[in-house]
């Protein structure tokens, strides 16, 4: 028995199905002349060609000022929610946030951006939506970005408020373990100087797919409030000791909590040092300068440069 369906230009192949679902449309425009104006500004963060550095601008006024205040964005409750974009916009330069992909995976953020005038890739977890953690297109998303920035010498930020994969029977049948596989294996390719700081939650293998401790980083620090096992205690406290009444629950995962702070990583030196995170714009100043005056000048070896990053 055959079953007509009818579908419009839009359905088939329309903005929206390549923005919000496929994750082929990097940015969308109003219309033409939006589409030169954005085309223009994302050339304006890119080098004349891969053996180039992007080019660096000068600092807007004001770059830096809501260091201050970047701890109140954080809510007191680790299990709540925050928009991630606040820290980011916080750490840049004034108005230099430049999203790609926003639409899809939004799990995630990848975004262009100035740190001291010097262009950065931007990997973020978004813990407004879904707690931040991942799935499978935020991992496609996370890819893409890893190819594009290796390619043309943009030095790596990521920024970690992550609980994990999510994970279910809808995961399985998009390739959630395949796709953590390969995005990891395009993550040890990277050759581009890759920073990682630890804002929050970063367990598991969604800590390393973030570039965490063990996985390659260049350098890799915390802020205080930053946590870290192989799995949150949420839900590890459900795995090592089983179903259990509430008050119990609740009172395990406090005692859990205890072994996830980064003070003892710190320590070992796993990661390089926990920070105030109002130095997080300054750390990454002096970490960028640091970069440029390096034996390579900051330009990549580009082994992503022929990655697939249709997925």
């Amino acid at each position: 028995k055959l079953i007509a369906a009818t579908y419009t230009d839009e359905d088939m192949g329309g903005w929206k199905i390549h923005a919000e679902l496929t994750g082929i449309t990097d940015r969308t425009a109003d219309d033409e002349e939006d589409c030169f104006t954005v085309i223009k500004k994302f050339l304006g963060y890119m080098p004349s060609n891969n053996m180039e550095l992007p080019p660096r601008s000068s600092i807007p006024e004001g770059s830096g000022d809501a260091m201050e205040t970047i701890l109140d964005i954080l809510p007191e409750n680790r299990s709540r929610g925050y928009d991630m974009y606040k820290i980011i916009r916080a750490i840049v330069d004034v108005d230099s946030v430049f999203d790609l992909k926003p639409f899809f995976g939004k799990t995630l953020i990848t975004c262009l951006a100035r740190i001291d005038g010097h262009v950065v890739g931007i990997i973020a977890n978004q813990p407004i939506i879904n707690g931040g953690s991942m799935d499978t297109d935020a991992l496609d998303k996370m890819m893409s970005f890893l190819c594009l920035c290796d390619s043309f010498n943009v030095p790596l930020v990521f920024l970690h408020d992550t609980p994990g994969f999510l994970v279910g029977r809808e995961a399985e049948l998009k390739k959630v373990g395949a796709k953590v596989t390969n995005a990891l294996h395009a993550l040890a390719q990277v050759s581009v100087p890759k920073i990682s700081i630890i804002i929050r939650k970063s367990y598991g293998q969604a800590g390393g797919n973030m570039c965490g401790p063990g996985t390659g980083p260049d350098f890799v620090v915390s802020w205080p409030t930053g946590e870290g096992g192989f799995l949150d205690p949420e839900a590890a406290a459900d795995v090592v000791y089983g179903t259990m009444p509430d008050e119990e629950h609740d009172q395990l995962v406090k005692e859990m909590l205890k072994d996830t702070n980064m003070y003892p990583l710190a320590q070992e030196y796993f990661i390089h040092d926990v920070i105030d995170p109002r130095q997080t714009r300054k750390f990454l100043c002096n970490i960028l300068r640091l970069v440029y005056n390096s034996n390579t000048k900051g330009i990549g070896k580009h082994l992503l440069a022929n990655w697939p990053t249709k997925f």
